[in-house]
């Protein structure tokens, strides 16, 4: 052992790690707030890559002669840094599985007659409850551009009237008794339109397709 490498500083395992996930962090957040259009969902299904740095930093470490210091404190620092990955890719996995809305550009209007949406960006549910007389009909135009839509229209029993993956196109419900209706809607990525509108069961034949067109 020479002079040089006996007074070489010991490291603490994770420190190099640890100061990768800072700045890749601090990159992330610095750009969202200058870019906020860029998608930044990247960043968390990046975490993995904490693991494999940790992993690299260590199997480096031990090669290069093990002037990497292993004390509590460390293995604190490397327990934080294992839960933190864990932490991200479940926020990951939850972003990719549609476990929370997440809209982009989107314009609403739900009130107690119609239940539309127009979005760019659509990952997530949404619902809507209608109060419905029998006879009535519920008509809907579903206009898809990406991704793919689900809808799910029940009344208060829990009985499914429309039911399917993906829908696309014009839609109608006959409602069979009074009651309270819930529309579902599930977008997976999607970008796109639809409405939902009830037509009373009084309204003339002649008018049902200029009430379809303007709800549309």
């Amino acid at each position: 052992m020479t002079a040089s490498e006996a007074v070489r500083p010991q490291r603490r395992v994770g420190t190099f790690t640890l100061g990768i996930v800072l700045v890749a962090a601090g990159t992330g957040m610095l750009g969202s707030l200058l870019w906020p259009q860029m998608e930044i969902g990247w960043l968390l299904k990046a975490s993995p890559l904490i693991l494999v740095a940790l992993g690299v930093e260590t199997l480096l470490s031990a090669r290069g002669g093990g002037r990497v210091k292993y004390d509590w404190l460390g293995m604190i620092l490397c327990f934080l840094l294992v839960g933190a990955a864990m932490v991200f890719y479940a926020a990951a996995w939850a972003y990719e599985n549609g476990e929370f809305i997440n809209v982009r550009n989107c314009s609403r209007c739900a009130d107690e007659t119609s239940f539309r949406m127009d979005y760019e960006f659509f990952n997530g549910f949404d619902s809507h409850t209608l109060r419905l007389e029998a006879g009535d009909a519920l008509v809907g135009r579903i206009d898809t551009r990406n991704g793919w839509l689900e809808v799910e229209i029940s009344d208060e029993d829990g009985n499914a009237l429309l039911e399917g993956a993906p829908l696309n196109g014009d839609q109608r419900v006959e409602v069979p008794k009074t009651g309270d209706y819930t529309i579902l809607v599930h977008g997976r990525k999607t970008s796109g339109k639809f409405t939902f509108a009830r037509v009373p069961a009084e309204l003339p034949e002649e008018a049902l397709s200029a009430e379809t067109e303007e709800t549309a």
